[in-house]
């Protein structure tokens, strides 16, 4: 196999750079206006009976009368961050991992291929991304860590439980980070390709918006146990053993529906949130184009 010539590598690796750029701006945007869904969703997950019965819209609602805005918000600052940072590698690089296994002059990459990228991009985020994921879901959640803001949360996270508390629940986060991105990114490619295959729809934000439900619906099926237990961990340390301990407790208490609490309120969260990423994605894309 040839070596491609030194321009066609020059404008692979600008790509790239614009990839990760837009990758990291973009859900930062989202997070502004889904953040609360997701206060809701956490709270859901992490409370008593009392917060799982509110459901979503009591959720905030409670967290509007108790605490304001604040409340509604919760963890905006490091929700911003955590979507910057971790999109930055979970969708940055995709298409970098995918190249690696498959070659784009072959065709169009198939969707095992696909989802083997997104899950790699997914597994690197979370490891890399924990602390800031760790702080944020704490934040949001109903205990009271006193967390200030990102840097106070990360400072007073090492303080109190050290390097490895800052890796808390990495390996259930890694395994929930790669079971939403493979099959998100994959079924959201493979819509978006689709849909300008068919010629029904035009590489616009109509056909960007469809793909980005279904790639999300297909993520939160996907991996709502993982992030049912990983949040269950964040939250309450000194309850459970491990992973294993916590999914099975869950199961023994709620059943299996207790594993897919809050379902509906993450995709109801992800779902526009996924919209907003990749539409202004695509749009940043195509202006650096």
């Amino acid at each position: 196999k040839e070596a491609p010539p030194p321009g066609a590598v020059h404008d692979r690796n600008r790509q790239y750079l614009i990839g990760f750029a837009v990758s990291s701006a973009s859900p930062a945007v989202a997070a502004l206006v889904t953040n609360p869904v997701e206060v809701a969703k956490v709270r859901q997950q992490t409370g008593g009976p009392e917060s799982a019965r509110r459901g979503m819209l009591g959720n905030i609602m409670h967290a509007g009368r108790t605490q304001g805005i604040s409340g509604v918000q919760a963890g905006l600052e490091m929700a911003m961050l955590r979507e910057a940072s971790k999109a930055f590698f979970r969708i940055g690089c995709f298409q970098p991992f995918l190249d690696q296994i498959h070659d784009p002059a072959a065709g169009p990459a198939p969707a095992v291929k696909r989802l083997a990228a997104g899950m790699c991009s997914g597994a690197t985020a979370a490891l890399v991304c924990n602390p800031i994921e760790l702080v944020k879901t704490r934040q949001q959640g109903e205990a009271a860590f006193g967390y200030r803001g990102p840097l106070d949360g990360l400072r007073k996270l090492h303080a109190s439980e050290g390097m490895l508390g800052m890796w808390r629940g990495t390996g259930v986060s890694m395994a929930r980070s790669a079971a939403v991105t493979g099959p998100h990114l994959t079924v959201y490619s493979l819509t978006k390709e689709g849909g300008l295959s068919s010629g029904l729809l035009a590489d616009a934000s109509p056909l960007h918006m469809l793909a980005s439900l279904a790639g999300a619906f297909a993520g939160v099926a996907c991996n709502q146990p993982f992030d049912t237990v990983r949040n269950r961990l964040y939250n309450r340390p000194d309850e459970y053993a491990g992973a294993i301990d916590c999914a099975r407790k869950t199961v023994a208490a709620d059943g299996l529906f207790g594993l897919y609490r809050g379902f509906w309120a993450h995709y109801t969260r992800v779902g526009p949130h996924y919209v907003i990423t990749f539409v202004v994605l695509e749009k940043l894309r195509q202006l650096f184009r």
